[in-house]
């Protein structure tokens, strides 16, 4: 039988850790990923940084 290579512990940390984000998996036009990275981003960053953006305008917006 194969044993873990991370111990209960080790998930259990991870799982907690997990538990401060949330996940959201959306779709983009195919190069977008490409034009991300030639503005020297990781895509990832800049989809929260550009996420975090909008939000703020538009609950300026809304008070």
């Amino acid at each position: 039988m194969a044993e873990h290579k991370t111990t209960d512990a080790m998930r259990k940390a991870i799982y907690k850790y997990d538990d401060k984000f949330e996940r959201v998996n959306c779709r983009f036009d195919v190069g977008t990923k490409k034009r991300i990275d030639k503005l020297g981003y990781k895509c990832n960053n800049f989809i929260k940084l550009a996420v975090a953006e909008k939000l703020e305008r538009e609950e300026k917006i809304l008070k």
